[in-house]
């Protein structure tokens, strides 16, 4: 079993003034339209919130910026970054990204942000309308990827300790832990239970299938790709909003030096996978959106034997055109 203790709320805030000395915390912060995570500073420190639906934007976004110059010398920071208040959706998206930008041939840039970074999740406990983790194998709570994470109980919270790196971050603070006692352990499972059925009960009017991979694989000539089409607009903010999305263009500025910059594409832009001369892959919007999903359930599932979709509901959020990811594979699966 997990190493876990209990911290009473007086004590967590003393542990969170500590840890400012040492990182930059970036933390979910309440804003018009959601929550959206922002750098903390002392005065900040009660506003942050750590246990309700994820995050507007996705983690992604400081490890793999939108737009960044990959031909700059690279600098240290400042600080190493904490991240609090993360959710699974989320981590479940970093097991991709490490695969895609780490491994032998690693961007240096997104090594350096995420070997030197410190992430403290936790358990999403107001999940939306728009989540759907369970349909795709997750749970509204963090099991793995985490150095930290906060089960909230009552005034306090449950810490589990998932890293080494984690488990230091405690040191010194023995007298703000206590063990934990079966009323508590209780009162987070009945917590992560109840996030878990109104998940369930959110999404009962949709179809999906025992297995994504086999039902998208199946679906090349499907009429419902061209039907759901009707209504994109191309904006791309699918892929934007996407933890997962990691396709990004290259290009060469002149100012007073060379620069390359990297940004984030989409397989939703006309442009995407044009070649010289003007040829494309996929010239037909339909085909675009096809690929989206044949991306999310089966490429990536063959590279990374894990899904490109966490259910984090986003791109359901985000879409102009009220597509519905949820609908179109219910379509596929009624079709």
């Amino acid at each position: 079993m997990a190493e876990q203790y209990y911290i009473g709320k007086e004590n967590w805030q003393a542990v969170l003034k500590a840890w400012l000395d040492n990182y930059t915390i970036i933390a979910p912060f309440e804003e018009p339209g959601g929550l959206f995570l922002r750098t903390v500073d002392e005065n900040s420190l009660p506003l942050i919130i750590t246990d309700r639906v994820r995050t507007v934007q996705p983690l992604k976004n400081y490890f793999l910026p939108p737009i960044e110059n990959v031909s700059a010398k690279k600098t240290l920071m400042e600080k190493p970054w904490m991240f609090l208040g993360i959710k699974a959706c989320d981590l479940a998206a970093l097991h991709i990204l490490d695969q895609a930008y780490g491994g032998v041939f690693a961007d240096p840039a997104y090594q350096q942000r995420r070997e030197t970074s410190i992430i403290v999740s936790a358990d999403c406990n107001e999940p939306s309308s728009s989540c759907f983790c369970t349909l795709v194998g997750g749970n509204p709570y963090p099991e793995r990827g985490f150095d930290l994470n906060l089960s909230r109980v009552w005034e306090g919270f449950v810490v589990e300790i998932g890293s080494l790196r984690g488990r230091e971050l405690l040191d010194g603070f023995d007298r703000a832990l206590k063990d934990v006692v079966k009323e508590e352990a209780r009162a987070v499972e009945k917590i992560r239970m109840r996030a878990k059925d109104r998940i369930i009960m959110n999404n009962r009017p949709f179809k999906f299938p025992d297995s994504l991979y086999h039902s998208i694989k199946g679906s090349w000539d499907s009429a419902v790709y061209k039907a759901h089409t009707e209504t994109c607009v191309e904006c791309g903010a699918c892929n934007h909003a996407c933890p997962t999305c990691h396709c990004y263009t290259l290009e060469d500025a002149t100012l007073t030096e060379f620069v390359k910059m990297r940004g984030w594409d989409s397989c939703q832009y006309s442009g995407y996978a044009v070649t010289a001369g003007g040829g494309t892959p996929r010239p037909r919007l339909f085909e675009r959106l096809r690929n989206r999903y044949f991306c999310k359930f089966k490429y990536l599932y063959d590279n990374y034997d894990q899904y490109g979709c966490t259910g984090c509901g986003r791109c359901i959020d985000a879409c102009q055109g009220r597509i519905d990811m949820r609908e179109v594979i219910s379509d596929i699966v009624s079709s």
